[in-house]
C-alpha cells in the first residue's frame, strides 16, 4: 500500500491524490529488464588468496648494500694477504648467487613461476660448475647436483607446458628425461646398472601410469574406484620392483617378500573401494555413517 508523502496517510492503490491534503500520489513504476536499476545488485567477488614471495625493490636495494660490505671485505683481505683471489672466490660467488636469487624477480616488470624457477636453477647450476672448475676439476662432482637440478627443471617445464591437456605425452617425456638422467649418472660413476636395474623400473612406472590414465577416463573408475586403481598400480609396481632388484642383486627374482606385504594391504583396500563405487546403497550408508 502507498503512503502520502506529505501527511503519511495510507492510501489505496487506485487513488491519484491524497483525500486529506490533495497531494498527488507518486507510484514509481517497476524498472524494465533492459533499463538500468537505480540500485544495482552487487555481489562481492571472491578473490583468490595470493602470497607474494617477491621482495619489494626497497628491500632489494637495502640487501644490495648489506651484501656489498662482506663481498668487498673478503676480496680486500684475500688480495692483501695473497696478492690474488684464492679463498675469497667461494664467499664472493655465494654472495652473488644469494643476490641473484633474491633480487632479480623484484627488478623484473613481468615474471612467472616458470621464469623465476628457470633463472634460479640455472644460477645455481652456474654456481656449482664454477666451484667445481675453480677447484681444478671441471665437471667432476658437480655433474650429480647439476643433472638433478636440470631434471627438476624439466619436470616443472613439462607440467607447465603440458599440464592436464596432454597427460600421456607428459608421461612419455618424463620417462625419457628420467632415463637420460639415470644413464648420465651411470656413465659418470663408471658402473653398469642402468639397463638391468633402472630401465626396467622406470619402464614399469611408465606402463602402469599409462594404464591408470587410460582406465581413469571411464566412468567405472571414477570416485573411490580411482583410488582403488591407484592402489592396484602401486601393488604391481612394488612386486615388479622387488623382482627386478632381486634379479639384479641376487640373480633370483622369484623370492618375493616385502612387496607381498604391501600388496596384501593395498589390494584388499582396492577391492573395498571398487565395491563402494559399485554398490550405491552401501556408499550412501557410509556417507551417512561417517558424515561425508
Amino acid at each position: 500500500m502507498p503512503y502520502c508523502v506529505m501527511c503519511g496517510v495510507e492510501l489505496e492503490n487506485k487513488l491519484k491524490s491524497c483525500p486529506l491534503c490533495n497531494t498527488p500520489v507518486y507510484l514509481p513504476s517497476e524498472p524494465d529488464g533492459d533499463s538500468q536499476k537505480p540500485y544495482p545488485e552487487r555481489t562481492e567477488k571472491r578473490r583468490t588468496f595470493y602470497v607474494n614471495l617477491v621482495p619489494s625493490k626497497a628491500f632489494v636495494y637495502l640487501m644490495t648494500f648489506v651484501l656489498i660490505i662482506p663481498l668487498i671485505v673478503c676480496l680486500m683481505i684475500d688480495i692483501r694477504r695473497n696478492s690474488t683471489i684464492t679463498w675469497s672466490f667461494y664467499p664472493v660467488s655465494s654472495i652473488i648467487l644469494a643476490w641473484i636469487l633474491m633480487a632479480y624477480p623484484a627488478l623484473m616488470k613481468r615474471y612467472s613461476f616458470i621464469k623465476v624457477l628457470t633463472i634460479d636453477i640455472y644460477s645455481i647450476v652456474l654456481f656449482l660448475v664454477s666451484l667445481d672448475a675453480y677447484s681444478g676439476n671441471l665437471l667432476n662432482w658437480s655433474v650429480y647436483p647439476v643433472a638433478s637440478l636440470l631434471l627438476i627443471w624439466v619436470y616443472f617445464l613439462l607440467v607447465f607446458l603440458l599440464g592436464k591437456r596432454h597427460p600421456f605425452v607428459l608421461a612419455f617425456m618424463a620417462y625419457i628425461s628420467t632415463g637420460l638422467y639415470l644413464y648420465l649418472v651411470e656413465q659418470a660413476t663408471g658402473s653398469a646398472w642402468f639397463f638391468d636395474l633402472a630401465l626396467p623400473i622406470i619402464t614399469l612406472i611408465l606402463v602402469l601410469t599409462l594404464i591408470t590414465l587410460a582406465l581413469s577416463r571411464f566412468s567405472l573408475f571414477k570416485g573411490t574406484a580411482l583410488f582403488g586403481l591407484i592402489f592396484c598400480s602401486i601393488s604391481i609396481f612394488c612386486i615388479g620392483t622387488e623382482f627386478v632388484v632381486n634379479r639384479f642383486v641376487f640373480g633370483n627374482g622369484f623370492s618375493l617378500f616385502w612387496s607381498l606385504i604391501v600388496a596384501g594391504v593395498l589390494l584388499p583396500a582396492a577391492i573395498f573401494l571398487f565395491f563402494v563405487r559399485k554398490n550405491e546403497d552401501f556408499r550412501i550408508y557410509l556417507q551417512k555413517k561417517f558424515h561425508i
